[in-house]
């Protein structure tokens, strides 16, 4: 009896064991094949992670290694971590996801916070962008709507490193401009071509703006004033007259002109609309500031 009693004691006490050690790693977050993309809920003093995680596999082995490198020199160049994050599925909303992955694992400890993550979830075929310190700045909402839909092409394709190029090269592009003190934003899209070495001179714009202004204006009223002058004055009124009377029985009806509106119908590619300009932000679980963007794919 005592033997049965020891034994009883000890499955117990294994049972309440395994229970703890359940307990402890279901309250990590976890990606589908259980590895704990942070460690717990509190910013850490350094980057816990590389800045390419790749857990959904999309990449082979030799494009990781070139896209990391990628990563790694663009960031120690413009002092803000550029990342790339890949899972196959992920819990609550892709923006409170992407935040979440930014500051528990300490990427805005390197530089000042600045930083901004890119995230692939693929069952729900979503993607987010997330933006941290100056990265808000120079990743405005403009820029990152023009930087998805260069990229949504490729994603769909399935073509996931070049659509990562896409985002390494448009992100060393924004933050050039940010730090000469011109963040690319509507003006800056409108304005100018994507050549990180081309300059905006308001000046030249404003004038040639005037320029094709009158233009457009002059040519189609001259056009449509020289339809409408069918009218011609006669010095007699013989050529309506008969010995019976007024000549009223021959008329014509002459075509003039036309219009047409057009409007355009906008096109759902899984981008947002943009309506001004700047950065908008909101604020995550850990207190911090964020911008970026999301959709699908």
């Amino acid at each position: 009896m005592k033997k049965i009693i020891f034994i009883n004691k000890h499955i117990h006490i294994l049972g309440l064991l395994v229970a703890v050690f359940i307990c402890f790693f279901t309250s990590l977050p976890v990606h589908a094949d259980q590895t704990p993309l942070w460690d717990d809920y509190s910013i850490p003093a350094t980057r816990q992670k590389e800045r390419l995680l790749d857990q959904a596999e999309l990449l082979s082995s030799s494009e990781k290694a070139t896209i990391l490198s990628k990563l790694n020199e663009l960031s120690e160049k413009q002092r803000c971590n550029i990342v790339i994050l890949t899972v196959t599925s992920h819990s609550g909303s892709i923006e409170a996801f992407a935040d979440d992955y930014f500051d528990y694992n300490g990427f805005g400890a390197d530089y000042n916070d600045a930083g901004v993550l890119f995230v692939l979830s693929m069952d729900t075929r979503e993607w987010a962008i997330s933006t941290s310190g100056d990265g808000i700045s120079a990743f405005t909402d403009y820029g990152q709507e023009e930087m998805t839909d260069e990229m949504l092409p490729y994603l769909k394709d399935g073509d996931y490193y070049g659509a990562f190029e896409v985002y390494i090269e448009k992100a060393d592009h924004y933050l050039d401009l940010f730090h000469a003190g011109t963040p690319y934003d509507i003006e800056e899209g409108s304005g100018t071509s994507y050549d990180s070495g081309s300059t905006y001179d308001p000046k030249s714009h404003i004038f040639l703006s005037i320029i094709i202004g009158l233009a457009t204006a002059i040519i189609p009223i001259g056009v449509m004033a020289s339809k409408l002058n069918t009218v011609h004055i006669n010095n007699s009124a013989s050529e309506y007259r008969t010995h019976d009377g007024i000549h009223m029985k021959v008329h014509t009806d002459t075509f003039i002109t036309s219009s047409v509106s057009r409007v355009r119908r906008s096109e759902d590619n899984g981008s947002r609309s943009h309506s001004g300009g700047g950065s908008t932000f909101h604020t995550s679980s850990s207190g911090h500031s964020h911008g970026g963007s999301h959709g699908h794919f």
